[in-house]
């Protein structure tokens, strides 16, 4: 299958040189069999799968946003019932967002500014006793130390044991925080969809936050995806942009095998337990592998290789292979999903090595993907 210049064109919204860079130095017309289907693959990954997740994570932090706003005008039990839900749904599209960190999230500082744990209990401590700096918390938020923001600044003000923090132990200064560290969360999370998708192809809601912010992305990571090996890409050739695809897997199932459930089990670092405050440390884990899941099945959402995706080409080639992987990625969540609850609690069990063993056989499965889109 050919792929016409002019709707690659189109996709770019710009007039760019079709020279190739592709491995073999072909023209746009003389792509390899190869290149043609994982060009259909990584275009997929970013249409099926980067987008929707960010997207989607974008609408549920602004909710999560206004249900911290509707807790301060009426501080009930209730209403931080509501927020914590709204959390855990926010931090489900986070998590199903790992394994393609590369790209914006790396890029623009956003993982380690939105995700970044444990929190900084002294620092936040600090932070409220300090009048000036919060009576400007909405502007001083963006430049907080990455300890105090995200995803666990909020969880600390909310969670407790797991369970609802009740509204009465909650402070005014507390609210007002938790609010500002919010609607940063929501402009990250905007210019992460922004940063893939186009700023033209965002709600414009979410355009007016990023451009109120001027923090408009430099890059369209999901034209330089979809056009990888043409001139403007950072991926030189298609075989890159889909060897990154895999990379960014491995990278998230090391991280979760020997970082977030590894360091507290070894006793490295027993601080090192993400969700700490709403149990939720094993969901994260569970979650972060589905994204692989997604990326390798070619949509959000997908329990089964779709049409077009990485494991339907791999499978043309190495059936053994693709095999090996999809039994990876089931053994690994299911290892995962037998440890024990809370982790926080329970770090040490033995159910932990398994799922810790689950990761690494995972990662040597992708790592042998990655070797076969190579070299083949």
């Amino acid at each position: 299958m050919k792929i016409s210049n002019y709707l690659i064109a189109l996709s770019l919204g710009t007039v760019i040189s079709f020279t190739s860079c592709s491995n073999d130095d072909n023209s746009i017309d003389e792509l390899s069999s190869k290149e043609t289907t994982l060009q259909v693959a990584n275009i997929q990954f970013v249409e099926k799968t980067v987008i929707p997740i960010y997207s989607s994570l974008a609408d549920e932090t602004m909710l999560l946003l206004k249900s911290l706003e509707n807790l301060e005008n009426s501080k009930t039990n209730t209403n931080v019932t509501s927020a914590c839900q709204l959390w855990k749904k926010s931090r489900q599209y986070w998590e199903w967002s790992e394994a393609f960190l590369f790209g914006a999230a790396s890029k623009y500082y956003i993982d380690p500014h939105i995700d970044t744990w444990p929190l900084d209990k002294t620092a936040l401590d600090n932070l409220l006793g300090n009048e000036s700096m919060m009576n400007d918390i909405e502007n001083v938020v963006a430049n907080l130390n990455n300890g105090l923001v995200g995803f666990h600044g909020l969880e600390y003000i909310i969670f407790r044991e797991g369970q609802p923090r009740p509204a009465s132990d909650i402070t005014e200064k507390e609210l007002r925080y938790a609010i500002a560290v919010a609607q940063d969360l929501f402009l990250s999370s905007c210019r992460l969809e922004a940063a893939w998708a186009g700023m033209g192809n965002i709600a414009d809601y979410k355009a007016e936050v990023i451009e109120e912010a001027e923090l408009e992305p430099e890059d369209n990571f999901g034209d330089q995806m979809r056009l990888c090996g043409y001139a403007g890409s950072v991926w030189k050739s298609i075989t890159s942009g889909s060897e990154q695809i895999i990379e960014g897997c491995r990278t998230i199932v090391d991280e979760v095998g020997n970082s977030k459930i590894g360091k507290p089990y070894t006793g490295e670092d027993i601080s090192y337990i993400e969700s700490p405050h709403a149990y939720n440390s094993i969901q994260d884990f569970e979650d972060n592998i589905r994204s692989v899941q997604f990326v390798y099945y070619g949509a959000f959402g997908a329990t089964s290789p779709q049409k077009g995706s990485l494991s339907e080409y791999i499978k043309s080639v190495n059936s053994t292979l693709d095999k090996n992987l999809r039994d990876a990625i089931d053994e690994c969540v299911a290892k995962i999903q037998a440890m024990p609850k809370p982790f926080v609690l329970n770090y040490k069990d033995s159910k932990v090595k398994d799922a810790i063993n689950a990761c690494a056989d995972l990662d040597e499965a992708l790592a042998a993907i990655q070797q076969l889109i190579v070299r083949e």
